[in-house]
């Protein structure tokens, strides 16, 4: 009993040594502008970019910035705020009622999930209630209660012309109106985080990201509603940071809209990725080195050599099973208020001894490029913000051969998040990494301000020239052809052609924060797609407009 008691002592006080906990911060909380905001005024390159955050990475994140500008101080002093500075056991209860309306003026030309700008503006549930949980740095549990409409791109279309939400003039996340589906699928975020000072590890559901991508990323971007994942994170040095994180998916041979919830599924399919992080030169250069590998057996058959973070060409010897992909990504900040960043992924080149492409049994080259710069600066009460970003991705990228002779899906970076419509199973297939896939050339300019207090504006122009090789698009060894981005016609299917599909998009979108417990957040956007669906044809216009509104308590 005695040794007991000294135990609960000692972790007390070890407590009061970092009041920071392990309580992570949703994607959608401004603490993650801000900080980078911070960061690019200080003119410093920002580490931790594999997200979510602790309030521990948080903590750590002020620390180093070591803000020495006025403006600075101020905003870190508000970036504070964020942080729970109780030590001990605290809790905490959450509930947010969000209601959001979405009309545009085209639904039969533009009905589907890929043709609305704000692509997860429905995604929010009308009604969530959560429970936090922690105890110091030690120990951290979260999880949510929602109800709102079943995600469009979940549901599989059929004869009867259904087509979802965004098939209507107008839509909205509540229940019945007017699509007549509701989503249960609860909860949507829930954890477990586990550490020590620097260390954690999390078992969880919740939305996940690497990298400072604004369209995404080339590895791990923002594009599912949530990941059911496992992660081992260290943070304790400005220099260095790790991550590994394992997303588990639905295998290929489940994605079946006749399925049920009693349905045994079967096959094992997961992304595994390992992110390893530096600073250098007093935190105005941040180099990271992505490895990952998306890995999926019809049989569930494991091969434990993936676990290994130094393994950059895993396929070498389990191409049958997994796509390997390596990105590396770096940011520099060469004055104040200025940062530039690029990002470079290699899914498969032809290495010494290799078939070349246009060689006998040749592989496909698949790779992609993305470029930008970022400008921050204070201004009155809160900080003016623009930024550009040029993005190339090549035909092939993301894509390899089949798992096995004759499969159905072959070992691409596509998620398979699953939700239930009724007692049906239905997966949510979405590009795991950047959310436009391959064989595409991009490009943003946003600028805008953001008041800190009451409000913030920007406006977007957003421009895509994308090819005809999309999700499932076949490909397979011994092709003797490897086409440059955008493509026309896909050389490995010959039921693939047309032309390349052209989409430019602008806008206006903004938020006022009257009260501290109201948000009202409105965009209006303006739609251009030339040979829409990459087929032949006149221009496809557009006008699509959203509102919303959120109480939080």
């Amino acid at each position: 009993m005695k040794k007991t008691i000294l135990f609960i002592l000692l972790l007390s006080a070890l407590s009061a040594l970092c009041a920071s906990s392990l309580v992570l911060f949703d994607l959608d909380h401004p603490v993650y502008q801000e900080i980078e905001a911070l960061y690019i005024m200080e003119g410093k390159a920002e580490p931790l970019l594999a997200k979510p955050w602790s309030e521990m990475d948080v903590h750590h994140l002020l620390e180093w910035a070591e803000p020495i500008t006025q403006e600075g101080r101020r905003l870190a002093g508000r970036i504070d705020g964020y942080i729970n500075e109780d030590d001990g056991f605290q809790w905490r209860f959450n509930a947010a009622l969000s209601p959001t309306a979405f009309i545009h003026s085209n639904p039969s030309g533009f009905g589907s999930y890929d043709d609305v700008y704000d692509i997860d503006l429905l995604n929010d549930p009308l009604i969530d209630a959560s429970f936090t949980a922690s105890y110091g740095q030690y120990a951290a549990g979260f999880v949510d209660l929602s109800i709102g409409t079943v995600l469009t791109d979940a549901i599989k279309y059929d004869g009867s012309g259904y087509r979802g939400a965004y098939g209507h003039v107008f839509s909205s996340n509540i229940p019945f109106v007017p699509e007549g589906s509701i989503s249960m699928n609860f909860p949507d975020r829930a954890y477990v985080a586990l550490g020590f000072d620097a260390l954690r590890f999390v078992a969880g559901r919740d939305r996940v990201e690497w990298g400072n991508g604004v369209l995404g990323n080339m590895m791990l971007g923002d594009t599912l509603p949530y990941h059911d994942y496992l992660s081992l994170t260290f943070t304790g040095s400005r220099y260095f940071s790790y991550q590994m994180l394992v997303s588990f998916f639905t295998h290929s041979v489940n994605l079946d809209s006749s399925l049920s919830d009693r349905d045994p599924l079967s096959g094992l399919r997961f992304f595994l990725g390992h992110r390893f992080e530096f600073t250098l030169f007093s935190g105005k250069f941040t180099f990271a080195l992505n490895e990952s590998i998306m890995y999926q057996s019809s049989t569930g058959y494991f091969d434990p050599r993936v676990l290994n973070p130094l393994l950059l060409l895993h396929d070498f010897y389990i191409a049958g099973n997994a796509n390997s992909l390596a990105s590396f990504e770096f940011e520099f900040s060469p004055i104040n208020n200025l940062s530039l960043y690029l990002q470079v992924a290699i899914d498969d080149l032809a290495m010494p001894n290799e078939p070349k492409p246009g060689e006998p049994d040749a592989s496909v080259d698949g790779w992609g490029l993305m470029f930008g710069v970022k400008y921050m600066s204070m201004l009155g009460d809160g900080y003016i913000f623009g930024n550009a970003e040029a993005v190339y991705t090549s035909p092939f990228l993301y894509h390899r051969a089949p798992e096995e002779e004759g499969a159905d899906r072959d070992l691409y970076y596509i998620s398979s998040t699953r939700y239930m419509v009724g007692n049906s199973i239905r997966s949510i297939t979405r590009y795991l990494s950047f959310p436009f896939g391959s064989d595409a050339i991009a490009g943003i300019i946003r600028v805008g301000y953001d008041d800190l207090d009451f409000y913030r504006v920007s406006v977007p122009v957003y421009f895509m020239a994308h090819g005809v090789i999309g999700k499932w698009s076949r490909t397979d060894y011994g092709n003797a052809f490897n086409p440059v981005a955008p493509s026309t016609e896909n050389p490995f299917d010959s039921t693939e052609s047309g032309a390349v599909e052209y989409t430019f998009a602008f806008g206006a979108e903004g938020e006022i924060r009257p009260l501290p417990y109201l948000s009202i957040d409105a965009g209006a956007y303006a739609f251009l797609i030339w040979n829409k669906d990459n087929v032949s044809g006149p221009c496809s216009f557009d006008i699509q407009f959203s509102l919303g509104l959120t109480l939080k308590y």
